[in-house]
């Protein structure tokens, strides 16, 4: 009789999960991390550094956090920047170029931090120079979510309430 070797068990497919460049880190919103943020209160002001820890978390990715924010701050005080800026940027502060243009500002574009135009050039130029702005959609985006499940909740709520005035009647 053949001797079976119970012990051996099939790997499963791996899963990539979300990629980490389409995900938003949320802590849980009763936790000690937003709790040292100042809560959920709307009137405590949250900086820079802490609105960006949603998309770069300082506590899993230190640097791209650092970068961020530094990036941020400098884009907060122009009306736009052109790769000249950002060469400066990464001069004066020692960041890699890699770094930036292939992790940061792709995420902060795709979660809509800021925006990623070409400058408009009449003639045949060799290419378009890069602008980044500062843009709102990031919250658009968010306000979107939370109304459409605060509808949502709203709603589910009204019907029970009727549903509960039909029966009592």
């Amino acid at each position: 009789m053949a001797k079976i070797n119970y012990q051996i068990k099939p790997k499963p497919p791996s899963s990539g999960g979300i990629p980490s460049a389409e995900s938003l880190w949320l802590p849980s919103h009763y936790g000690k991390h937003i709790k040292n943020k100042g809560g959920l209160d709307k009137a405590v002001i949250w900086d820079i550094s802490e609105v960006v820890d949603f998309i770069f978390p300082k506590r899993y990715q230190p640097m791209y956090h650092k970068v961020s924010c530094d990036f941020i701050a400098m884009l907060f005080e122009k009306d736009w920047v052109t790769k000249k800026e950002i060469h400066e940027f990464l001069e004066k502060n020692k960041y890699s170029k890699s770094t930036l243009e292939n992790k940061i500002i792709p995420k902060l574009v795709r979660f809509g931090l800021i925006k990623r135009e070409r400058e408009i050039r009449a003639g045949l130029g060799k290419g378009r120079a890069l602008i980044l702005s500062e843009s709102l959609t990031f919250s658009n985006y968010l306000e979107r979510i939370a109304f459409a499940w605060n509808m949502l909740v709203s709603t589910s709520r009204k019907k029970r309430e009727k549903e509960k005035g039909e029966t009592n009647s």
